[in-house]
């Protein structure tokens, strides 16, 4: 058995400060890192850190992005 998430229908996000809406189909998964302009600053899976983060947009302006072990639950719709 799997707790299958659709990346797709997720319609909120929890974290640490509470739930956030996520904007249309914006919520994904994937390796992250940092960058400053073109230049890698840091890459997921360094000094310990998660090397999956996740994404998405709470406004088609604004996006939230970090390791996954900050996110706590996502809300699906059904």
């Amino acid at each position: 058995m799997s707790l299958a998430i659709d990346t797709d229908k997720v319609i909120e996000a929890l974290l640490a400060d509470g739930w956030h809406p996520v904007f249309g189909k914006s919520f994904d998964i994937d390796s992250y890192e940092y960058l400053w302009g073109d230049r890698l600053v840091h890459e997921g899976g360094q000094s310990g850190v998660c090397a999956s983060g996740f994404t998405f947009k709470t406004t088609p302006n604004i996006r939230i992005s970090g390791p996954l072990t900050a996110l706590q639950a996502v809300r699906e719709k059904l």
